[in-house]
């Protein structure tokens, strides 16, 4: 009996083997390096043609969620007819969208198809299971995967919105595709702070910002932490054979933007900063207001274009909010919460908190970047009427939902990348039933 199992010992070896590297993550990095230097470029998107309306939207975390969400308050805007008529509506005005998470996953096909696409997102995400794609079992190579980072990587999520939702585009192709300009962002671990898909962000690392999967950035900014490892890009400093400079600091630039920059420089200073690690960008920022902010305290008029900016006379800034803040059943007996509970009422709490700051901070920056396109229209661009620009900021959430069993039913969608038929019709219903109220509201008060 020793003796068998002496023999067996060498098989159980090679067994242990081949489940340890089975259950490594497979995540090399995904960028390359630079080849020719960057030249001053129009923001990605730019091109989209708006009429006098602009609307600028930020699209939040939270999974498929999220993304019905979204896709609701988007239908409800492509039924709106836009000022001057002619079949235009408030969908072909999206000047610029901004989303973390699943609401990138939405945020990014409008930027890349355009919002006359807006009705197949449906089709080719919400009706669909991305889960399938996913290793989502409980098994000993899933537990060791998840203890060396990551269940799934690149091959899963990526891969699958590859096949259904962006068909091998590059973040370089958003600058042909007439969409809206994309905000996408992810969390870079070493600093603790957003790392933007944007040409900056790549230069920062002298990486190609056009050769980058479009896929790989939205699965990037939708990594929730073990399920997913992070998303790796190379830092080709030590060898980049294009030594950019520094980020200029402005003066009395605020705090979160200074942090940025300095985050930012230590791409080419840090010695131990070879590879970038990229999680959920909702860690750091799940409205994705705060990296709309960022683009309004960059040199007017951005985030719209010159060309946008100069004619609009109404700008529109809509925050769609699926987080839901409260509920649960842990609450109900004296008993518990089990860790489950625990985990996710914290992270939660954590994560919500700072969105609240951030969507403060978006409301008041607003008012302050409307002042500066309208010195911008009036003294650089000499546009006629310049100072006739109105600026809206309307916020939608779904924890502004009271009816109890609408509110349980939304709390069912919580952290998931398929729903069934009814929660889709659900959510998206809500977005358009909340974006019309509020429209209603406005008009009314307009009287």
């Amino acid at each position: 009996m020793m003796v068998d199992r002496l023999k067996a010992l060498p098989l159980l070896g090679m067994l242990a083997i081949g489940l340890a590297a089975c259950a490594n993550p497979s995540n090399p990095p995904s960028n390359a390096p630079l080849t020719t230097p960057i030249r001053a470029a129009a923001h990605p998107g730019a091109r989209v043609q708006t009429g006098t309306t602009a609307v600028i939207l930020a699209l939040s975390g939270g999974g498929a969620r999220s993304a019905a969400f979204g896709y609701g308050v988007l239908s409800e805007l492509a039924e709106r007819q836009a000022p001057e008529g002619n079949g235009r509506t408030l969908a072909d005005d999206i000047a610029v969208v901004s989303g973390v998470s699943g609401g990138g996953m939405l945020a990014a096909y409008v930027a890349l198809h355009g919002p006359s696409a807006i009705p197949a997102f449906r089709r080719d995400f919400l009706d669909r299971d991305p889960e399938t794609s996913l290793r989502t079992a409980i098994t000993p190579a899933n537990l060791l995967r998840a203890y060396r980072g990551g269940v799934n990587d690149l091959d899963g999520l990526a891969g699958w919105l590859d096949d259904h939702l962006y068909h091998g585009a590059t973040l370089g192709d958003l600058q042909s595709s007439g969409g809206p300009r994309l905000l996408l962002h992810a969390t870079d671990l070493y600093n603790r702070a957003p790392f933007s898909f944007d040409p900056a962000s790549f230069k920062a690392i002298c990486s190609d910002f056009s050769a980058f999967p479009l896929s790989h950035a939205v699965a990037a900014s939708a990594a929730v932490p073990v399920l997913f490892a992070p998303v790796v890009l190379e830092n080709y400093n030590p060898a980049c054979p294009f030594k950019a400079k520094g980020p200029v600091a402005r003066p009395g630039a605020a705090q979160t933007e200074a942090d940025l920059r300095d985050a930012r420089a230590r791409y080419a200073t840090a010695p131990d900063l070879r590879y970038l690690k990229l999680l959920d960008g909702g860690l750091v920022d799940n409205l994705a207001t705060r990296h709309l902010t960022g683009s309004m305290r960059e040199p007017a008029p951005s985030p719209l274009s010159a060309e946008q900016a100069r004619k609009v006379t109404r700008v529109m800034v809509i925050v769609a909010d699926a987080s839901m803040r409260i509920g649960g059943d842990m609450s109900r007996t004296a008993d518990g919460p089990g860790i489950s509970d625990v985990v996710t009422a914290s992270v939660d709490a954590m994560i919500d908190n700072a969105s609240r700051a951030s969507l403060d901070a978006l409301e008041q920056e607003t008012r302050r970047w409307r002042n500066r396109v309208v010195r911008w229209r009036c003294h650089v661009a000499a546009a006629r009427d310049c100072d006739k620009l109105e600026v809206e900021f309307v916020r939608l959430s779904l924890a502004d939902i009271r009816d109890p069993g609408t509110a349980a039913r939304i709390l069912q969608a919580h952290n998931k990348l398929s729903l069934t038929a009814g929660e889709v019709d659900l959510l998206s219903r809500l977005g358009r039933q909340l974006l019309a109220a509020s429209l209603r509201h406005r008009r009314s008060i307009a009287r």
